[in-house]
């Protein structure tokens, strides 16, 4: 069980881009599926609510079938199923797990895009909730959700995260946040604009450990 002294009781991951190295594979799908697009322009997606600011690029979108949407949604998340863990993650989640840590996934991903990756890596039981974008688009209303699910403060979550997007989320949540540098923005964009959420910055899975240990 966890000790008495441990400050946090919930961790709350982000998935894309903290546990999993599938950045490069989702920006790939998003430049090949809105014309026109760069990588600049999917990073600025992530600066704020994933599902709001793609809608910016809606008019970019290449026209296409149902059939071949469908057909595009599930060799998406064929793909995506088939990326790595970052090294060191699965141990850490293992060690956080049997510490008594309170695992929960927020992630703008849906359902399809999370299952069968979390299955494929053989960590899902790790987690006791995964808040999934079909619970809501908005991680500011699953942060709620959470803080409801399991009766507990805001002082009690440590969210963990690589987008300022989250950060800024996260915020408005008044929820503690730690950002990882390893995903979608680097340390100089997360530290682009000032949060007194976000209470570290980490830039190895060690950092990470060492930052939740010694709080």
């Amino acid at each position: 069980m966890m000790k008495p002294s441990k400050k946090f009781k919930i961790l709350i991951f982000d998935m894309d881009g903290v546990l999993f190295d599938t950045i490069p594979f989702a920006k790939d799908n998003f430049l090949s599926n809105y014309s026109g697009t760069t990588d600049e322009m999917y990073k600025d997606i992530h600066k704020g609510n994933f599902h709001e600011e793609i809608k910016k690029y809606s008019h970019l979108k290449k026209e296409e079938t149902e059939e071949e949407k469908n057909s595009r949604i599930q060799e998406y998340s064929e793909g995506k199923s088939k990326m790595p863990m970052f090294k060191g993650i699965r141990e850490f989640l293992e060690k956080l797990h049997a510490e008594g840590y309170i695992l929960v996934l927020n992630t703008n991903a849906y359902e399809l895009n999370c299952f069968p990756i979390l299955e494929k890596s053989n960590i899902t039981h790790l987690f006791n909730f995964v808040a999934a974008a079909e619970l809501s688009k908005s991680k500011v209303e699953k942060f709620r959700l959470i803080e409801e699910k399991y009766n507990v403060s805001k002082k009690d979550i440590l969210f963990i995260t690589d987008a300022l997007g989250d950060v800024r989320e996260a915020d408005i949540s008044n929820i503690p946040t730690v950002a990882v540098t390893w995903g979608v923005h680097d340390r100089s964009f997360l530290k682009s604009e000032p949060h007194q959420n976000l209470i570290g910055i980490v830039d190895t899975v060690k950092e990470l450990e060492d930052f939740i240990e010694s709080n």
